[in-house]
């Protein structure tokens, strides 16, 4: 019993590296709400609407020294989808990182590019976020 209890104040806790953001926005007539995490070498991106807060999609998107676009993958959801894929690539092409995105709103042409902008202008705001 003692040497369990001597292990265990072996135990060396180190702090947690991540840092969490997460921003509430009106783009046109749809709330959305964003929690960004940025992990070692990573970003993670999770948009979703303020009435559902689930997590039905995911895609990994990274750079590569052998291609010129970014490597991308559905890890979560309908491939008929694009939506997370494009914005996982265009996100890791802009900050060079890997990059995760699960984008839970049923996707319209009208508000995307909106959503994206939002989404850049929290980076420029944030700037720690992209402090690697």
């Amino acid at each position: 019993m003692a040497n369990t209890a001597e292990k265990k104040s072996e135990v060396e806790l180190l702090p947690c590296s991540f840092k969490f953001h997460n921003f509430v926005a009106k783009v046109s007539d749809t709330n959305i709400n964003c929690q960004i995490i940025r992990m070692e070498d990573s970003l993670y991106l999770w948009i979703g609407d303020s009435v559902n807060g689930s997590m039905e999609d995911l895609s990994f998107a990274l750079i590569s020294s052998f291609e010129k676009q970014p490597i991308a993958t559905k890890i979560m959801g309908s491939i008929a989808n694009p939506t997370s894929t494009n914005m996982a690539k265009r996100l890791s092409m802009k900050f060079g990182k890997a990059i995760y995105v699960s984008f839970n709103i049923t996707p319209n042409n009208i508000i995307l590019p909106g959503i994206e902008k939002r989404i850049q202008e929290e980076f420029k705001t944030h700037a720690d976020l992209l402090s690697f």
